[in-house]
């Protein structure tokens, strides 16, 4: 549901998109639904429409699951609709990009206590170096395809194949008249400055992208269990989560959303 106009965000446009999502739940069987937007301030939610609507959601049946917010380090407290009571509030954690995903420790994510009284984040999902599609047909879609062309390429083809790619990949001219061991480093450069990890994929970080990973568990809950309510979706997620072994995290309470765990409460 698209709620930006000319580029901005405003409150009016999230709480109309959240009521466009109630409105059409019957018609798109919509169950569950995950905003990586906020409002522009923590405030009680009887004077937040975005809460309101959020609320409204909720007791229609709609899992409504937000992102935390990226201000944490700030101090800052999570904002409409991610201080709503009802939302299950999404953190986020790091595992530094490591494979057994040992020493979890916690993402820059909003938290504290609400003007409503909640603590939040409930839960965290991981936030940082998180594989994402590069959208298609944009010029970060082309310059990541041509780049990751370049860098497969053998020596001798790095030439030619740079004069062919230069406007894609966006290589200077220094760069495509070079030897090939220099355009090798400076495409190498690139690929990891931009987080570039496959031709259509890049590494992106920020509890909006650990919200939608807690989306699409929710969604396999309500697979597992089409009955179950929004209220059993969060209880089961926060008390399934694992608790990370850090001090910060274990002052503040956060558990690691764990998907298999959740699933197999959900179906009761």
């Amino acid at each position: 549901v698209k709620v930006s106009e000319n580029g901005l965000i405003s409150e009016d446009n999230i709480a109309r998109g959240i009521e466009w999502a109630i409105e059409n739940r019957e018609r798109y069987n919509i169950r569950v639904l995950n905003i990586s937007v906020g409002g522009d301030e923590d405030v009680p939610c009887s004077k937040s429409i975005i809460d309101q609507a959020a609320e409204e959601a909720i007791s229609h049946g709609i899992v409504v699951v937000a992102a935390a917010g990226n201000s944490g380090g700030d101090g800052n407290h999570s904002i409409p609709p991610a201080n709503s009571p009802s939302v299950i509030t999404v953190g986020g954690y790091t595992d530094s990009n490591q494979l057994k995903g040992n020493g979890l420790d916690l993402y820059h994510s909003n938290f504290g206590v609400t003007a409503d009284g909640t603590v939040k984040p409930e839960i965290v999902a991981p936030a940082m170096w998180v594989a994402a599609p590069i959208l298609p047909g944009t010029p970060s879609y082309e310059r990541a395809e041509s780049l990751s062309r370049l860098a497969a390429a053998p020596d001798y083809q790095l030439p030619s194949l740079a004069r062919e790619l230069e406007e894609a990949a966006q290589l200077p001219e220094a760069i495509v008249v070079a030897e090939p061991a220099e355009i090798r480093r400076f495409v190498e450069s690139v690929l990891s400055t931009e987080k570039i990890v496959a031709a259509h994929y890049k590494h992106v970080d920020g509890t909006s992208f650990a919200a939608p990973i807690v989306s699409s568990i929710v969604a396999q809950m309500i697979e597992a269990n089409p009955e179950i309510t929004p209220g059993a979706v969060k209880n089961i997620l926060i008390s399934s989560a694992n608790r990370i072994a850090s001090a910060p995290a274990i002052r503040q309470g956060y558990g690691v959303v764990n998907a298999r765990r959740a699933v197999e409460l959900a179906k009761g």
